[in-house]
Order: C-alpha cells, then sequence, then structure tokens
C-alpha cells in the first residue's frame, strides 16, 4: 500500500503514521515522507519570503498574519502534493542509491537543517554528534582566528554553526570527501585548490532560488578558519566588518550588508544562535569564557 501525504496542513498525525508504516514498508514510504519534507522547505521558503518583504499596513494586523500563515502552510502542502519543486524526487533518488532500507525515512527526517546547503548531498559527521561536541572542536581554532581578526570566538562559532547545522551537514564531495569548509566560502576565479559542487539555495530579492555552486576543499577544520580569515581581510568589501570586529552584533550586520550571504535574514540567524541555549549551555559545560578582548579564562 502507497502511503498517502495528508490533506490538510492541520493533520498532525500523517506523518507519524508514515513513520510507523516506514518502519515495514520503507521503500514505499519514502516517497510520502519526501514530499512531506518538502512541503516544510516550502513552508521554510515562503516564511522566508514574507520576512523579506515590507508588508503592507492594510493587511499587517495580528489576526490577518494568522490567516496569511494558515494559507501558506495549506499552499506549501498542496504544491507539493501536486509534484513540487522536485526536492523530493531528487532526495527518493539520492536516499535509495546508498542508505539501509529500514533508514531512509530516519534519514529523511534529520536534515531538516537551517542551513541553505541542499542536505541530501551532506553526509552526517559521526564524529560531532552534538553542539557541545561542535564547540569543543572547533573552539581552539576559533580563538586563533579572533587573535587575528579581533571577531569574538563566540561569533565565529555561531557562524559555522548556521552554516553546517552544528558540523552536521558539511559539504561534501561526490565520493563523501569532506570539504571541512565551516564558512561555506565559494571556490571562485581566487581559488586555486580542489572544490566540491552542490545544490545550495541562494535568495534574489528576496525570493530563494536553488542553484548549484562550487565550495572550497580543505584539508583541515584548521585551514578552513585559517581561509575564512584571509578570505576577509583581503577583501576590500569586508574592511567595514573587520573595523567592528570587536562589536559582535555589528561584525554580524556589516558582514551581511557587505554581501557575505544572500539570506536576508543572516545576521539575526546568527545572533539567534549566539544567544540561544545550545550555544551558551555548551561554553558553560567546556568551562569556556571569553575574556575581554579575546580569549578564555
Amino acid at each position: 500500500m502507497q502511503p498517502a501525504v495528508s490533506d490538510s496542513y492541520l493533520d498532525n498525525t500523517s506523518l507519524n503514521k508514515l513513520k510507523l508504516q516506514s518502519k515495514m514498508e520503507s521503500k514505499s514510504a519514502l516517497k510520502a515522507v519526501a514530499a512531506e519534507f518538502e512541503s516544510i522547505f516550502m513552508k521554510m521558503m515562503l516564511k522566508s519570503m514574507r520576512d523579506a518583504s515590507f508588508g503592507n499596513p492594510l493587511f499587517d494586523s495580528d489576526s490577518a498574519k494568522v490567516y496569511r500563515d494558515m494559507h501558506d502552510d495549506q499552499l506549501a502542502l498542496d504544491l507539493s502534493k501536486q509534484g513540487g519543486i522536485g526536492i523530493a524526487d531528487m532526495m527518493v533518488k539520492q536516499l535509495e542509491q546508498y542508505l539501509p532500507k529500514q533508514k531512509l525515512e530516519q534519514n529523511i527526517l534529520q536534515k531538516t537543517s537551517a542551513n541553505t546547503i541542499d542536505s541530501t548531498v551532506s553526509k552526517y559527521d559521526s564524529s560531532i554528534k552534538s553542539p557541545q561536541d561542535f564547540v569543543k572542536t572547533m573552539w581552539p581554532l576559533a580563538e586563533s582566528a579572533s587573535e587575528k581578526t579581533g571577531i569574538s570566538p563566540k561569533v565565529l562559532i555561531a557562524q559555522a554553526a548556521l552554516e553546517t547545522g552544528w558540523g552536521k551537514y558539511v559539504v561534501r564531495k561526490p565520493d563523501g570527501q569532506n570539504s571541512h569548509n565551516l564558512f561555506n566560502i565559494k571556490a571562485d576565479n581566487r581559488w586555486g585548490g580542489d572544490s566540491a559542487t552542490i545544490s545550495t539555495v541562494e535568495y534574489m530579492a528576496g525570493t530563494a532560488q536553488k542553484k548549484q555552486a562550487n565550495f572550497r576543499v580543505y584539508g583541515s577544520f584548521a585551514e578552513s578558519f585559517d581561509d575564512y580569515v584571509n578570505f576577509l581581510q583581503q577583501s576590500p568589501r569586508y574592511s567595514h566588518a573587520l573595523n567592528v570586529a570587536s562589536d559582535d552584533v555589528g561584525f554580524v550586520k556589516s558582514l551581511q550588508q557587505s554581501g557575505y550571504a544572500t539570506d536576508p535574514q543572516y545576521a539575526n540567524k546568527i545572533q539567534r544562535i549566539m544567544n540561544d541555549r545550545p550555544l551558551n549551555d555548551a561554553l558553560t559545560n567546556l568551562s569556556l569564557q571569553e575574556k575581554p578582548g579575546g580569549g578564555t579564562i
């Protein structure tokens, strides 16, 4: 029996039914679960588009926003059922090739990453299983980069966490080789090293668009931090951001304004990670506290 995608976004039981059935019929459930994931992705895309808009004063009341969000949620689900934008089909093709049948649905659901990199081409890095593992691994590298730039290690960790989903979705080459690219720096004509080509989401005039892009490949996470430092210092467009490096909020805002990322919420997302519990709990548990002017106590 082919499982069906829910007809209404208010149906909170459909995904649980798919989970249960996928344990017994992984292959048949795969397409339906991928369609559910695609609807979630389109909801996120619609929300980002709404957030990027200046809005209309006539229709921006709280009640109007509620009904608008309900409409967007149902629209995303209906579009997914009608064929979507190709993400579900791509995920089915990718995952059928290398995942054990009983793990197909589980892996799809785990790939709901905030990162703009297409999650279907990124493999989970088993060496980093939690934000605390990520912070523990990256903090010494962030401190070294901080000494060279004046950027807070916490800001650097938050940005890398955003770009890679806490290290779970680092860009990989088709053969599975880890790019160690923590800041998703693209491989343009200034780059003479190895690269990996994958699908990514770019925002053009506030609208998310899927594109193919080349990303730099490094031999280690340390090389990624070193190249990030060089990338900022050697490009005049980021001179203002470096001039305000000691101001965490000012730096991330200037970084976005300088064109580092096309996501209109990029700076806000970094700030949210800096203020949220995962990062701060990890710093507390690892007894990492910043000194005034950088470093740790």
